[in-house]
């Protein structure tokens, strides 16, 4: 990381200063400008273009972006960029930020890149402006005003990350008995937070504290994870805990893990335990990984393909259209292989067919021209006459121990379809679910 330093240079990096997007710094003061965790920097080629003005000037040029590594993001971060360039770091106070912090963060030059990861782009002011006008709605973490948490049910909290032993000592007092915590452990370190010290805390206020990591922001990850997740919560209500379910900003992985719960455990409809818990928590949880481990889970009790409506919409993808060809798809879905559909022409060599089906192993063929083809795109298996055909797996079984493997190449699109459950499907969903949580014993204390 370099210092400030004069003469020529290639890249000026400036931190905008403000509890909310960026997109709203130019309707701003200079001293209302704040610190806003650092997440969305802007850099310019130009060093007459100012975070806190958004505008060029005569020189022209554009406007940048700047993404830089996660260990900068957490506040010895920040500080540790602001004593880079002499300044005093801000100190907070009753979450207040009582002074301002210097927005120039660093300049590198084309002889000293620094030893940062970084990423940056460039692109005309006024797209960078649409594009975070777009972003609005979008909810942003901020570290400094502390551990945030809600009541959902008698049983159940739900908030960002425990940071410090007093936040312990105040669930403790709000009746906590059990922490579930879904941060990953880069998290708190990137974040400054002693996980080492929380525990003890933990244990000598009597309270259970279960790590489970699930990745921030991988709805995958999310959607292997989240079957598990539940079993340990219904487990730990089974045994008369309080639970705080927890993750760092309390946005995504802890809210997504109680609204699953309502979902599985207590049949209420997706939509409306997001919507009790949404109204009660602010955040905002990957609703589709919910609907994907929910299939998944179900399949667990099904014997190969699912006996009910749709699970899952997909685009069947064929890039190889030559101009004047005829291109159709055929499969076992498609009246075992006896009731062809037409494919669309996209432009240029794609072709697509949209199909909802059940979850399930599906093979499939294109004929063009009268020719049966595979693509080469997508995965293909041989069958029993030695015939290749292209095959496609709708949808997981869900797993106590999930094994995130690499997902096979494929141009096909799918996606999730949520919808109202069957009653046969209700049956199968708290059935599984419980399977998941059962064998989940014993419950072991283990480090945060």
């Amino acid at each position: 990381m370099l210092t400030e330093e004069t003469g020529s240079f290639s890249l000026v990096l400036e931190r905008p200063f403000s509890p909310f997007p960026i997109h709203e710094l130019h309707q701003l003061s200079d001293l209302d400008i704040l610190f806003n965790r650092g997440r969305m920097p802007v850099a310019t080629w130009n060093k007459a273009l100012l975070a806190s003005t958004l505008q060029t000037t005569e020189g022209g040029g554009n406007s940048g972006f700047v993404v830089f590594s996660s260990k900068f993001l957490a506040s010895p971060g920040l500080k540790f960029l602001n004593d880079q360039n002499g300044h005093v770091g801000s100190g907070l106070q009753k979450n207040i930020l009582s002074s301002p912090v210097s927005q120039l963060v660093c300049i590198f030059s084309e002889k000293e890149p620094g030893d940062g990861e970084w990423a940056h782009g460039s692109f005309p002011l006024e797209e960078y402006i649409k594009a975070l006008e777009r972003s609005k709605g979008e909810l942003y973490y901020n570290h400094s005003l502390g551990m945030r948490y809600s009541k959902i049910t008698e049983q159940i909290y739900v908030g960002s990350c425990i940071q410090t032993d007093a936040d312990v000592k105040t669930l403790s007092d709000a009746g906590i008995t059990a922490v579930l915590n879904f941060q990953c452990g880069v998290e708190a370190e990137n974040w400054g937070i002693n996980s080492k010290s929380i525990n003890e805390s933990c244990q000598r206020l009597n309270i259970l504290m279960i790590n489970y990591p699930i990745k921030d922001g991988d709805s995958f990850d999310m959607r292997k994870r989240l079957p598990f997740s539940v079993g340990l919560l219904l487990r730990l209500l089974k045994k008369n805990h309080r639970v705080f379910v927890t993750c760092t900003t309390g946005f995504d992985r802890s809210p997504a893990c109680v609204i699953a719960y309502l979902h599985w455990m207590t049949d209420t409809p997706l939509h409306a335990a997001h919507n009790f818990v949404t109204g009660l928590h602010t955040c905002k949880p990957d609703r589709p990984a919910i609907a994907w481990a929910t299939w998944d889970l179900i399949a667990m009790v099904e014997s190969g393909r699912h006996d009910g409506p749709a699970t899952h919409a997909l685009t069947f993808v064929w890039n190889g259209h030559n101009e004047g060809e005829d291109v159709c798809l055929v499969g076992d879905f498609t009246g075992n292989w006896k009731e062809p559909i037409k494919a669309t022409h996209k432009g240029g060599a794609r072709c697509e067919v949209e199909i909802r089906l059940p979850q399930g192993k599906y093979y499939y063929k294109y004929i063009i021209n009268g020719n049966w083809r595979h693509s080469t795109s997508s995965p293909t298996e041989r069958d029993e006459r030695g015939n290749i055909n292209n095959v496609i797996m709708i949808g997981d079984t869900a797993s106590v121990r999930p094994t995130i493997q690499p997902q096979r190449k494929d141009a096909n699109l799918i996606k999730v379809i949520e919808r109202p459950l069957t009653e046969n499907e209700r049956f199968m969903l708290a059935k599984a679910a419980r399977c998941i949580a059962f064998s989940v014993c014993p419950i072991r204390l283990v480090p945060k």
